[in-house]
């Protein structure tokens, strides 16, 4: 099982749940496993696609292309365009 966990207020207002668990069967992409479940990250999708999201799997900085699997845990943090985080505790596990 893979654990999202999702910060920040404006990601936290367009999300229906800021923790999110997936059981994968196999590893996967970062940015596959958001497109795979639209009904968890469709609302990410325009962050997404600004690059307005900071991501981190197991507490280390990410890309989109990172292979995710079970036992994973994956932030997803809203940055606006200046680079400034939106609530992000990083050092919390």
């Amino acid at each position: 099982m893979v654990k999202i966990l999702i910060f920040g207020l404006a990601l936290r207002d367009v999300v229906e749940d800021p923790e999110v668990e997936i059981t994968l069967e196999k590893a996967t992409t970062l940015r596959q496993l958001l497109e795979d479940y639209p009904d968890h990250f469709q609302e990410l999708m325009p962050f997404l696609h600004s690059n307005q999201l900071m991501l981190t799997i197991n507490q280390k900085i990410s890309t989109l292309e990172a292979q995710v699997k079970n036992g994973d845990i994956v932030k997803i943090t809203h940055q606006d365009s200046e680079h400034h985080a939106d609530g992000a505790m990083w050092q919390n596990p």
